[in-house]
């Protein structure tokens, strides 16, 4: 799903579960560790807001990635660029094939006036012909794949920048999320000495080198990330937003992500455990078990395509009926909201 649908699923998961009190007396709501208290709390929406968003920061393309200052700048500009090279590519083919055109445009007209109707505007058409494919290149890029041979030739063309344009996204959204935790680190080390803090900058490095919907995505990041954000909150004074940063969080991977065709990871770390042991030359059952449990995977129809017509119109019917549900609930059993 895409960012904006994890916004409103995280907030409004977050405002049934201090609604409703049968779900919040649910041991994984209230328990020793995680507490989300009745009512409302607008900060409380904001928390699971933006950790419903934390699940995809291993994604150069996510929102949250967009809404970094580091990281939107660069891709902003590396996006801009990819569009110069992708308009250069076609004025460079629209110029190639319009000189083309003109080189052999004796063969092509003399060929043209034998069609009926079209014999004496052959020259015409030829020239026009040629300015057209030129015109086309440099505004229309949905038309130009669609050009017979010279729309395949850009298609693989473009495809090669687009990879390049990711890659290139992708590097520096590591060497930010790295930096940051090396940068966390050393403050740490020299002013807190506080070993919660390494936890954090453990984390920052996960981001970075995990592929997208691993770690982020399985149990094992549920537990890391809200044992972090429990810290944070302890230290700040507000321990009851670490449940808020819970319903978020699992609402994007549970909640959500799940009805995708690409699922869920049930648990993550036997897959690079199991990677890990092949790349030092380790192969074994125990490694085939490892691989196999990492790869099974938590999925619920309809299997949407993220992005798709049919996904984008199953994300807008599910967040109406979670509004449905919030409101009616809200409603039935006098729910409140308050701003801490």
């Amino acid at each position: 799903m895409n960012g904006r649908s994890h916004q409103k699923i995280a907030m409004l998961s977050y405002a049934i579960v201090a609604t409703v009190p049968i779900i919040n007396s649910m041991a994984i709501f209230n328990n020793k560790y995680i507490h989300v208290p009745m009512g409302i709390s607008l900060i409380g929406i904001g928390t699971a807001c933006l950790s419903g968003l934390i699940v995809d920061a291993d994604s150069q393309n996510s929102k949250i990635n967009h809404m970094n200052p580091l990281t939107s700048t660069s891709n902003k500009v590396t996006h801009h660029i990819e569009k110069v090279l992708k308009l250069l590519l076609r004025l460079l083919l629209g110029v190639g094939l319009c000189a083309l055109i003109i080189w052999n445009s004796k063969t092509i007209i003399a060929q043209l006036s034998r069609i009926k109707f079209i014999g004496e505007y052959a020259k015409i058409c030829t020239y026009f012909m040629s300015f057209i494919f030129l015109v086309i290149g440099i505004t229309n890029e949905r038309i130009y794949k669609n050009v017979p041979v010279i729309g395949f030739v850009y298609k693989k063309l473009s495809n090669i920048i687009s990879k390049g344009s990711n890659n290139f996204k992708r590097t520096i959204m590591i060497l930010t999320y790295i930096g940051s935790s090396l940068i966390l680190a050393l403050y740490n080390f020299t002013n807190l000495n506080d070993s919660s803090i390494y936890l954090i900058c453990v984390l920052l490095i996960c981001i970075a080198i995990f592929p997208h919907r691993s770690f982020l995505h399985s149990i094992e990041g549920v537990i890391v990330f809200t044992i972090s954000a429990s810290y944070v909150f302890n230290k700040l004074g507000y321990e009851y937003l670490t449940g808020c940063f819970f319903v978020g969080y699992i609402s994007h991977i549970y909640w959500a992500d799940i009805f995708t065709k690409e699922g869920v990871p049930i648990l993550s770390t036997p897959r690079f455990i199991a990677e890990l042991f092949k790349k030092i030359g380790i192969h074994n059952k125990f490694v085939y078990i490892l691989e196999k449990i990492g790869k099974l995977k938590l999925k619920l129809p309809p299997h949407i395509t993220t992005g798709s017509d049919a996904g984008n119109l199953f994300e807008v019917i599910y967040i109406i009926i979670l509004f449905i549900v919030f409101v009616v609930s809200f409603n039935v059993y006098g729910g409140n909201f308050r701003v801490i």
